[in-house]
Formats: structure tokens, C-alpha cells, sequence
């Protein structure tokens, strides 16, 4: 699973760990890869969220109102919740259905845009980025009017144009 990753994906999820541990959780549920996603602002899914009109500290705003302070110690072991695991899921899902051999940042956002009844679904549709919407942007940007994250010769999640 992991290999399928690209270095942007791995790194949001690893900054998704960060994200909780800072609430205090000790587990990473689908707002924590969320969150990650909008800090990483020159990652793809960043960017189409950008595109889309849609404001990246509105998207933190929302998603931080919307959770509570977490009370749980926190260990070295910080697991995915069964959501996140699902909407990682549908991650690979999308990039299959876009016939992608990598698993981006793009992907993860699918992911949770799709991951139902989740507080990331319902934030990225309230604010406009609900799953037609934002792969009618990635399909702009499979096009080659924006920077993607693609394996090329320069290693897995480099950034390029391309039109892939």
C-alpha cells in the first residue's frame, strides 16, 4: 500500500498523526488527514481546494469548530480510525478509477470528500468541494493547466506539469 504513495500522501499522513497528537488524540480519524492537506498548501489537493474557490483556513476554521479536545494519552503508536481507514480506501479506489499507478494528495482528498458522513465530507461540501466538483478540477488538472504530483523520473510525488 504504502509503495502506491506518493511522497506528498505519505507526508500529509504522517502530518495527520502530528494534527491529532496536537488536539490530543491518539488516533487519526478522516479530519486529521484533512487538516494535513490544507497545511501542506503546494500539495495538489491544497491547490484544487484553491481552485475551487474554496479557502484553506476556512477549511481548518470549520473543521476545528466542529471538534472537541481530545483526552487521550498519547503514545508512539497513533492507529488510523476505521473512518480514515475507509476513506484511504476509497483513496486507492479513485486512483484506480482514474487509472493512476500512484496514490496522491488528489486521491487522499476524493477519499474523504467521498467517505460518508464523515466531519471532512460534510466541511468539503458545505464549503463547495463536495467529489463531482473537485474531479472536475483534477480532471482540469490532468489536462495540464495545473501542477500534479506524478511519479516521473524524479521519484514519486515530485511536482510537474504534465498532462497526464
Amino acid at each position: 500500500m504504502w509503495k502506491q504513495l506518493t511522497q506528498r500522501a505519505r507526508k500529509a499522513i504522517f502530518l495527520a498523526q502530528q494534527e491529532a497528537g496536537r488536539l490530543g488524540y491518539n488516533h487519526v480519524g478522516p479530519e486529521h488527514l484533512l487538516l494535513a492537506l490544507i497545511r501542506e498548501e503546494d500539495c495538489v489537493a491544497a491547490q484544487l481546494l484553491e481552485r475551487l474557490g474554496v479557502d484553506l483556513g476556512t477549511v481548518r476554521v470549520e473543521v476545528m469548530g466542529k471538534l472537541s479536545r481530545g483526552h487521550d494519552h498519547l503514545g508512539d503508536d497513533m492507529q488510523l480510525t476505521s473512518e480514515a481507514k475507509q476513506a484511504i480506501d476509497l483513496a486507492f479506489d479513485e486512483g484506480k478509477r482514474l487509472k493512476d499507478d500512484w496514490i496522491g494528495t488528489e486521491h487522499l482528498l476524493l477519499g474523504l470528500a467521498r467517505e460518508p458522513g464523515g466531519l471532512a465530507s460534510r466541511v468539503l461540501k458545505r464549503l463547495g468541494a463536495d467529489p463531482p466538483t473537485i474531479l472536475k478540477q483534477l480532471r482540469n488538472l490532468q489536462a495540464g493547466t495545473l501542477p500534479f504530483e506524478r511519479t516521473d523520473g524524479n521519484g514519486p510525488g515530485s511536482a510537474s506539469v504534465s498532462a497526464v
